[in-house]
């Protein structure tokens, strides 16, 4: 380790800061238009302004010894929260927000050694965050001094990673985990599919227990403890295993626990641990590009949610066959897109 503070420190350090860029965004997001007729455009634009430009932004930092991104989101998203203009402020929102998750993903993944804990740390953070800023910015009374003083806090933390943590590509990606058998066209589609699937089912899984914010603290800490463990056994007992095993065993529990807060919440977390894999796969695939693979998965998880915008499927046979189905289908994209051995 090169640099003179860990990539396991890092990934913590990140993971406060996607919480509160996430905290930032929703509160925002929460506060200026939740009262909209425009509102699901507003979400729609967030998600694509947000996701998609990581793509391109990947491959503009894995070039940089050093990249202030990180540093300069945080500035972008600070100033966003105080500009008074709502349009103008909201596109500063979304590409402050990018800006800073694609630094995270290269401190995360590089001189890691292999290991996707890092990132998995720093990617858990921000399920926590999206819960954290839609509760604050649904009050009436204004609470914007919390997603100003987290900010501040990932904005001294980005500056110590700048400082003290190098992201040079020398060590940059150790992952050797996608596949030896397919091309790289192919392993890139199938992890894309298992990414886009990941973020189109936690809006199908049927979850009529839901009812009350304490039930959408739950589900979201759910998403992030399972992202979390995701990497934590990735690390343990190889990416075939927890792939396999994760999505084996959270298929029942999502197709059953529709009434069942407890069982869903289980098949959540267990659906969740497949994060890391796709992530690492493509950091894998492109090692002199890790940021950039992060990135693909982003504009994949806009290609799962952008239908959510548009159409919901209505009734629980529906949906239970979607998650079936989906399910399926992930499993088979992880199988194939990893070593045999790994």
């Amino acid at each position: 380790m090169k640099g003179r503070i860990s990539t396991n420190t890092v990934g913590w350090m990140y993971g406060f800061v996607h919480f509160s860029v996430e905290v930032c965004c929703f509160y925002f997001l929460f506060s200026r238009f939740r009262y909209s007729a425009l509102w699901w455009v507003y979400g729609f634009l967030f998600d694509a302004l947000a996701f998609i430009p990581q793509c391109f932004l990947g491959l503009w930092v894995d070039r940089m010894e050093k990249e202030l991104l990180g540093i300069i989101g945080c500035l972008m998203l600070l100033l966003a929260l105080f500009l008074p203009f709502d349009v103008p402020a909201f596109f500063l929102l979304t590409l402050g927000n990018a800006a800073v998750h694609i630094s995270g993903a290269k401190h995360s993944l590089s001189h890691a050694g292999g290991k996707i804990g890092p990132c998995s740390t720093f990617v858990a953070g921000g399920s926590f965050g999206v819960i954290t800023g839609q509760l604050l910015g649904g009050m009436e009374q204004s609470l914007l001094w919390i997603p100003c003083g987290c900010m501040v806090v990932a904005l001294a933390l980005c500056v110590v990673a700048f400082l003290l943590h190098k992201t040079d590509k020398e060590e940059a990606c150790s992952f050797h985990v996608s596949s030896d058998k397919l091309s790289l066209g192919m392993i890139v589609l199938l992890a894309f599919l298992s990414a886009a699937i990941r973020s189109y089912v936690a809006y199908a899984i049927p979850t009529a227990w839901k009812k009350d914010t304490l039930h959408a603290i739950l589900l979201f800490s759910s998403m992030g403890i399972g992202k979390y463990m995701g990497g934590v056994l990735c690390d343990r007992i190889g990416y075939q295993k927890t792939a396999s095993l994760s999505l084996l065993f959270s298929l029942p529990f999502l197709l059953f626990g529709n009434e069942l807060m407890t069982v869903s919440l289980i098949g959540v977390g267990l659906f969740s641990m497949t994060m890391p894999v796709t992530v690492a796969i493509l950091a894998s695939a492109f090692p002199k590009n890790p940021a950039f693979g992060f990135g693909i998965t982003t504009v994949a998880l806009f290609v799962g949610v952008a239908p959510v915008f548009f159409f919901r499927p209505e009734g629980l046979l529906v949906n239970q066959l979607i998650v079936l189905i989906l399910g399926a289908a992930a499993a088979v994209s992880l199988k194939f897109s990893l070593k045999k051995r790994c």
